[in-house]
């Protein structure tokens, strides 16, 4: 039979275990504190170390454009990791200071956008083109100048604009001519050549005036339309999208033309002739398809002509005086007894009964000095 252990024997083994756990806990402690003294010492003097820095400037958010440093700021210390393994020490916290850093303000800007508008605006005209300054005597219509160079008058034509069917149109016609005039008569422009050849004695020019872009000016505000004149087509894009723009604002010549409201019959009377400008037509009766009843007038001569200060007269002394308007060669103007029709001059006597008898009466063209022009009697 086995002998059982004696109980002397068990309580000598537990004390050999309580013993040696004793000496691992000893150890293990001894080691904890040779360890924590040295961490200990470390974040007092990272303490006194962040103590002694000045206050860190805020840091700005990073943009895409480099910034220059302030000569003031001083580069950050480089602070080396704390050992893998080791618990970060808790640093006091830094209170920051009224001084803070300058603020950089960074502006977005579009190509040229601090260019002046005519650099803008005439970026399709050749960089090298040669130009030269002169100033404005004559507006002849609303694609044709005259300018003072090199001691002498010269006619000067705008590229890649034209009046086209417009021309036909006497309102219209004037409209473009006003539009002109009032964008360059009198005034200092640049003129700048292009590729092609001048013709007929007629300088064919960009033109720059007071800051604007003549050709385009037209054109955008709707009083010529763009034509293609080739080899100059550098800019035909442009001047098409400015035409585009002024069609959809219906601006200047795209405005919605009247509409006929009366019906009157035509005169029987014969043209009589006595100068470049003639009275063709009174029109007084209830057939044709025209608003109200009209004279017109008719210059069968070679150049236009100023009417501002002439008139039109009937036999019992109704009297309409022009303003200042200009009547190109083979063009028509109707000035009608009480209505506004801007297709045809828009000029109107304002009078709210007839003026043209039904059986007989005269229309008298007188210019400016009261002298008789042209006459034009029916019966």
């Amino acid at each position: 039979m086995l002998e059982e252990p004696s109980l002397d024997s068990s309580k000598s083994q537990r004390r050999l275990v309580i013993a040696a756990a004793a000496f691992l806990l000893v150890v293990s402690g001894v080691v904890c504190l040779a360890v924590s003294l040295p961490l200990g010492a470390l974040a007092i003097r990272a303490a006194r170390a962040v103590e002694s820095q000045p206050s860190p400037t805020p840091v700005m958010a990073a943009s895409a454009t480099p910034v220059a440093a302030s000569p003031q700021t001083q580069p950050a210390s480089p602070t080396l990791p704390p050992p893998r393994g080791t618990p970060s020490p808790v640093l006091p916290s830094v209170q920051a200071t009224s001084r803070t850093a300058p603020q950089v303000m960074l502006t977005a800007t579009s190509p040229g956008a601090a260019l002046p508008p005519v650099l803008v605006d005439a970026w399709c005209v050749p960089w090298n083109a040669k130009s030269e300054p002169a100033v404005v005597t004559d507006v002849i219509d609303g694609v044709t100048f005259e300018v003072k160079l090199g001691g002498e008058v010269r006619r000067v034509r705008y590229i890649g604009i034209d009046l086209l069917e417009f021309q036909s149109e006497p309102q219209t016609w004037y409209e473009m001519t006003e539009k002109n005039r009032q964008l360059v008569e009198g005034k200092q422009v640049l003129l700048l050549e292009g590729l092609s050849q001048d013709e007929g004695g007629d300088l064919l020019r960009y033109v720059l005036v007071e800051g604007v872009f003549a050709n385009y000016e037209l054109v955008r505000s709707g009083y010529a339309v763009a034509r293609s004149a080739p080899p100059d087509t550098a800019c035909d894009g442009l001047f098409e999208e400015a035409q585009k723009a002024a069609i959809l604002a219906q601006r200047g010549l795209w405005r919605p033309k009247p509409t006929p409201t009366r019906t009157l019959r035509p005169p029987t009377a014969t043209v009589s002739a006595y100068g470049p400008l003639v009275v063709v037509k009174v029109s007084q009766g209830t057939e044709w398809q025209e608003p109200d009843e009209f004279v017109e007038i008719f210059n069968s001569g070679s150049g236009p002509v100023q009417l501002e200060g002439w008139s039109i007269s009937d036999s019992e002394n109704h009297i309409f005086v022009f303003p200042r308007f200009v009547l190109g060669p083979a063009q028509y103007c109707r000035v009608y007894t009480n209505v506004y029709a801007p297709a045809h001059c828009g000029f109107s006597f304002y009078n709210p009964s007839p003026i043209w008898n039904d059986r007989f009466d005269c229309a008298y063209l007188k210019d400016k000095d009261g002298r008789l022009i042209d006459q034009f009697c029916y019966e």
